[in-house]
């Protein structure tokens, strides 16, 4: 079912800052730097092989990614794992008793591509998302 990371997301305090210190101490260039107005964050985004990473600084500290980040400090976000055909996997994680967040189980990224996020109070409190596209 699961067939690859997608992508690794991370919460930072300032993006910038991260942006500098991976270009100084990697040597990498973000592949795209943009805010989302709308969910209140700003991202740096870079590709490493097949897995995209994502860093994000919330712009809102009552949004569920300021509110992360303020509890648990920097760092991982969450890990996104790439499967196919998203909507039957959602469907079969459904029929296994697990709930999905979003309407029908499976949401779409700015990004453009699909996920599906069970529940972490069904997966023992970790946050398992499933991306594909």
């Amino acid at each position: 079912m699961l067939n690859s990371v997608h992508h690794i997301h991370y919460v930072v305090r300032d993006r910038d800052e991260m942006v500098e210190y991976i270009r100084q101490n990697f040597g990498m260039e973000p592949d795209d730097l943009h805010v989302i107005e709308e969910r209140g964050m700003k991202d740096a985004l870079y590709r490493v092989g097949e897995t995209l990473i994502e860093i994000t600084e919330p712009l809102d500290a009552d949004s569920g990614i300021g509110q992360h980040l303020a509890e648990h400090g920097p760092g991982v976000y969450h890990v996104a794992f790439g499967v196919d055909n998203i909507h039957q996997v959602a469907a079969e994680l459904a029929g296994k008793g697990n709930r999905l967040r979003g309407e029908g189980g499976v949401t779409q990224s700015p990004r453009g591509y699909v996920t599906a996020n069970i529940d972490p109070a069904d997966s023992h409190g970790l946050w398992f998302q499933l991306a594909q596209g």
